[in-house]
């Protein structure tokens, strides 16, 4: 805290103001009191952004959605104008310490505070994020420890998520040590990504050190999009698996703010105050606040020191990557490009901050010239030039919307009944996959269903949270999947990490075992002692998957038949063929036998690759140059490798969707869907949609067969059914 200097003003919007607490590139902040005497933070805007109408538009949007954010975890917006010759706002003063400078000072947190503070931050971000906003810095600077509780602050660039993007040289968006592998890979964050950093920031709270830390920040840049956490020193087994699971590399894979709240349970004490936290982080919280009171105008700048120097908002950030980082080591080709060849680009931001706090930006990343991949091809860019004559079409027999404009439905099949969910929603809706009418829907009360549903030959699984005495208590209901009738229920005090189902049981991983109930009454089965952060299931195997190692399971009786090790964690685990494959942090993809878990091979590609679909004698890998390959289960040897709709030369994304007997559903460029012979790779027909399919999560696919159908879920929400040219070949399950 400053004192104001001649040039501030006196007053903006009737607040007094009494000192600065910071300035940036986008404006000033100042301590100020309204009018009846209450200390409140206010954002003036820097004049000559006022005068830009785009920015002035913009900033309005920002204002309108940070009101919406009302959690008692985050620092309301309690006055603006964005229409004022020059744009302000007031937001609440936080008098505190910071969490950065209450581990740094005092050390890690114990136990009991640390399931305190994680209650309280994934509070704060599902109400974030319920907005329709994303912080996208969350790091233990923005995090205040004040006398009413922590307050996560500075929503500088918590903004709509539709927003433009505009940069500011020299900056990154995002702190290197707590950034999601998104960000640092220069793509930008969403609310997946604030779910990453709470698990950054909850590592560093624990042990009192960033889980990232390297040499440099180049070199902790690559450990973060490699999602390479040191999660040692957490001795709370039931918090180092949520953490895991917040550190999970791919966005889709982490549980949301609200799944994360659930798992956390009923809290155990309140967080109002400072009782909650050791003594001497109480009492130095307490002095802090008493010292907080400003210097009269003219007065000599406040010496700051750690324990002692009042601390109400965020300040320019230190962290920030800028333009003379240090180098990194090189890297493998199989790896992120090389960080001596790369610049770190920016622009002017084009928002204030939407909280008290310094201005940041957005990043973006820029490689050399002879790195850049090539331009994209017109949407209109046809078929392989390997291709000898234009493919068939298929069309589009009808098209139901289940879900709200902004999401893409995961597929689920269940007989000749397929399940809309997306992890993003509550509701799940089941259609008839031969005439797409809507048989029945259930609102279930998680947040995230599509990360918590299983479905059998005819049966689906979902769990309701809160609907019992408290919130550890729990209900997972089966259910018919053509008439939506509940056949049993099961209250249990858990909530799944995983769920998988067979003909027989319903297997469910919770933190370092897992359970099964028998799929026609519900009762228990059996439980095991493995990890398993994520649960996958097929012909009588149950397979879960944890911290470096995939545990083996027979799915009747629960015994262990084999244990897996790797030297990095296991990410997305498919069965099929006799065979199990996992892919690891660092891009290389593993065959196991499944009768027996014994090695069969294995291969490297590049970390962004990814393998989630198997079937059909192969598995296929999508690489970020739009090639897809295919790689025989059983020896690893490659098939064939095709880039759909592009020329040889051409660069792009492709995701595979899902697979039956004989057909792979591709999406490749201009939102085009191919349908690829699982023999060699030549396409059989195509599909030209009118949105992007999403990328499926869980268990769920983007694509499925079921009743001699093509089903795809499409961006807005909705379900289409494809009728191919020819004879559509494979059982209902479009993905293994």
């Amino acid at each position: 805290m400053q004192p104001l200097t001649p040039d501030d003003p006196e007053t903006v919007g009737g607040h007094r103001l009494q000192a600065r607490l910071g300035a940036g590139g986008m404006g000033v902040v100042y301590l100020g009191r309204t009018p009846g005497g209450r200390l409140v933070a206010v954002k003036l805007v820097r004049e000559h952004f006022g005068a830009d109408t785009h920015y002035r538009a913009r900033f309005r949007r920002e204002v309108a959605a940070a009101r919406t954010v009302t959690g008692t975890f985050t620092a309301p917006v309690l006055d603006a104008d964005p229409d004022a010759t020059v744009p302000w706002l007031v937001m609440e003063y936080l008098p505190g310490l910071s969490l950065r400078e209450a581990v740094d000072t005092f050390g890690a947190l114990p136990p009991r505070a640390l399931r305190l503070l994680a209650a309280a931050l994934a509070e704060a971000l599902a109400g974030i994020h319920r907005a329709g906003l994303a912080h996208r810095d969350l790091k233990p600077g923005n995090i205040m420890l004040t006398a009413s509780g922590p307050r996560l602050i500075d929503f500088g660039i918590a903004r709509p998520l539709d927003a433009t993007e505009i940069t500011l040289p020299g900056t990154f968006l995002g702190t290197p040590g707590f950034m999601s592998p998104e960000q640092a890979s220069g793509g930008l964050a969403g609310p997946a990504g604030d779910v990453f950093s709470l698990g950054a920031v909850l590592a560093y709270a624990a042990t009192g050190r960033p889980p990232f830390d390297a040499v440099d920040r180049a070199a902790t840049l690559e450990r973060v999009r490699l999602a390479r956490a040191d999660l040692d020193g957490i001795e709370d087994r039931r918090l180092r698996a949520l953490v895991a699971a917040c550190l999970r590399r791919e966005p889709e894979r982490r549980p949301s703010a609200a799944a994360l709240l659930h798992r956390l349970g009923e809290p155990a004490d309140s967080v109002y105050g400072t009782g909650w936290l050791p003594a001497p982080l109480a009492e130095a919280i307490d002095r802090r606040v008493a010292r907080s009171q400003p210097e009269p105008r003219g007065a000599t700048p406040v010496a700051a020191s750690l324990r002692e120097a009042p601390h109400g908002e965020t300040t320019a950030d230190p962290d920030a990557v800028t333009a003379d980082a240090p180098d990194a080591p090189a890297t493998t080709p199989s790896r992120p490009p090389d960080r001596r060849k790369l610049l770190f680009a920016v622009a002017a931001a084009a928002a204030v901050p939407v909280a008290a706090g310094a201005a940041v930006a957005l990043a973006d990343q820029l490689l050399p010239e002879e790195e850049r991949p090539p331009p994209r091809p017109s949407d209109q860019a046809s078929p392989s030039r390997s291709a000898t004559a234009r493919p068939l079409v298929a069309t589009r027999r009808w098209r139901t919307k289940v879900l709200d404009d902004t999401s893409y439905p995961d597929l689920y099949p269940a007989g000749d009944v397929v399940l809309a969910a997306n992890s993003g929603q509550s509701d799940v809706h089941a259609l008839d996959a031969r005439t797409g009418r809507i048989l029945w829907h259930r609102a279930a009360t998680t947040s995230g269903p599509a990360d918590h549903i299983a479905t059998g030959p005819d049966a689906v699984y979902l769990f309701d949270a809160r609907d019992g005495d408290s919130t550890e208590d729990f209900v997972l209901r089966a259910i018919h999947a053509a008439s939506g009738a509940v056949r049993w229920t099961s209250r249990v005090p858990f909530f799944p990490w995983g769920t998988a189902a067979t003909a027989s049981v319903l297997c469910v991983a919770v933190y370092d075992e897992v359970r099964a109930l028998d799929a026609k009454d519900g009762r228990p089965r059996w439980t095991a002692r493995a990890t398993g952060m994520s649960l996958t299931a097929r012909a009588g195997l149950a397979v879960a998957s944890g911290e470096r190692v995939m545990t083996g399971l027979d799915a009747d009786n629960g015994r262990i038949r084999w244990t897996y090790e790797m030297p990095e964690s296991p990410l997305s685990t498919l069965v099929s063929d006799g065979m199990v494959f996992t892919s690891d942090t660092l891009g290389t993809l593993y065959a196991v036998h499944a009768d027996d878990g014994k090695a069969a091979w294995k291969r490297t590609f590049d970390y962004r690759s990814s393998a989630r679909h198997a079937g059909s004698g192969m598995v296929y890998v999508s690489e970020p140059d739009g090639r897809i390959r295919a790689f025989q289960a059983r020896t690893g040897k490659q098939a064939w490798a095709r880039r759909p709709g592009r020329d040889e030369a051409s660069y792009g994304e492709s995701q595979t969707l899902g697979v039956s007997d004989g057909t792979l559903w591709v999406q490749g460029p201009g939102q085009t869907v191919y349908a690829l012979d699982t023999t060699d790779g030549r396409t059989l027909w195509t599909y030209g949609a009118l949105a992007t399919i999403g990328s499926a999560t869980g268990h769920g696919a983007g694509a499925l067969a079921a009743a001699g159908l093509v089903l795809l879920g499409t961006e807005g929400g909705h379900v289409e059914a494809l009728s191919p040219p020819g004879p559509t070949k494979g059982d209902a399950r479009g993905t293994a």
